[in-house]
Formats: C-alpha cells, structure tokens, sequence
C-alpha cells in the first residue's frame, strides 16, 4: 500500500472554486476526505480527479464512493464500475430508489 502525503496538510488553491459553498480555511483534508473526493470528482475536472488520486488511497475513494450522495449520474457510474461496486452499496443509488432527487415533501 501507497503512502499518503498532504502537502500543508490543504487542498491546492486552484481548486477553491470547487468550495463555493464551503469555509476554505475550515476544510480538512483528512476529516473532510468523503466530501472533498466527491466534490472534486464532481466539480474538479480532471486536473481535481488527478490530484484526488495523487492524495488518497483507492480505498478512501471507494469509501467516499459508497457513503456520499453528492454525485452526479456520470461520476457515480464510473465510480461503480472502476471499484466493481453494487448500486445498493452506493448512497447515490439508494437515494434515487427511494423517490428520487426529491429530497423534501412541501
């Protein structure tokens, strides 16, 4: 098994962009590994999914996979297929079962 190594323990600059919605100084790459992986899968590009591969283990993105729904059909696809994973091992999968993106009932 590889090493991990985090440079300033953060997430390059480049990739601010993908946290919009996120306190930047507060993202922890270690604490915050399931969001982060999914979020630069999602929004990142290439240049995101290269450094996601670069920074964590293939198990932290088969878990982060598995846990987080915050995907989008591409990504979870490809997620499934790369880590040969079971739609219902996938939190993405389990949720459009169960009604779809609709989230609340107004």
């Amino acid at each position: 098994m590889r090493e991990v190594y985090f440079v300033r323990n953060q997430i390059p600059d480049k990739f601010q962009h993908c946290f919009w919605d996120t306190n930047w100084e507060e993202l922890d790459i270690a604490e915050d590994k399931d969001f982060i992986i999914t979020r630069l899968y999602t929004h990142g590009g290439m240049p995101g999914i290269r450094w996601v591969h670069q920074s964590y283990t293939d198990d932290e993105v088969k878990e982060a996979a598995k846990h987080r729904r915050a995907l989008n059909p591409i990504v979870a696809n490809y997620l499934q297929k790369k880590y040969h994973l079971k739609r219902s091992e996938m939190a993405y999968y389990r949720m459009e079962s169960a009604g779809g993106r609709e989230m609340w009932s107004y």
